[in-house]
């Protein structure tokens, strides 16, 4: 019997100078049935959605920010095609823009959304495509990492003592 086992480690770097982060909860680990794969031509998607809230982003910026998006292969097929895209707005102050659309996850950085301000528990949900009985029963790993890049800020103290 043929199982094919996904597992995707979400993680985050930070580009820029001032106070911003960026924080990624959650992972998705997904075993496909045997019984989903049957032989070659038969009808099979191939596709396969996690939950509209697999993963979530909160963004700690007070500026205007970006945050980019990449797949590092740790143990995959490159027949494998991964998406993601954002399922809401999460909340805060902040406002976000893009990435309403399934997203293509290349092994470079590729701008996912943008926005200004904070915004917290952006959920985020991954589409994993082209999966067909050609490819090897294994155990599939893949790290995907966001990387948020902000505007650069210096604070100047104001010095309260008169001219």
């Amino acid at each position: 019997m043929k199982k094919i086992l996904f597992t995707i480690i979400t993680i985050f770097f930070i580009q820029g100078v001032g106070a911003q982060s960026i924080r990624v909860t959650g992972q998705w680990n997904y075993t496909i049935p045997s019984s989903d794969i049957t032989e070659a031509g038969e009808d099979f998607t191939g596709t396969y959605t996690s939950s509209v809230n697999q993963v979530y982003l909160d963004i700690f910026h007070y500026g205007k920010w970006s945050v980019s998006v990449q797949k590092n292969n740790i143990d995959w097929d490159n027949k494998i095609r991964i998406f993601t895209h954002r399922t809401g707005n999460g909340f805060g102050r902040g406002r976000i823009s893009g990435g309403k659309n399934y997203k293509r996850i290349r092994n470079k950085d590729t701008k996912f959304i943008t926005g200004r301000g904070a915004r917290y528990n952006i959920p985020l949900q991954y589409q994993i495509r082209n999966i067909s009985a050609t490819i090897p029963a294994h155990n599939y790993v893949v790290e995907i990492m966001y990387t948020l890049t902000g505007d650069s800020f210096i604070i100047t103290p104001i010095d309260p003592t008169p001219f």
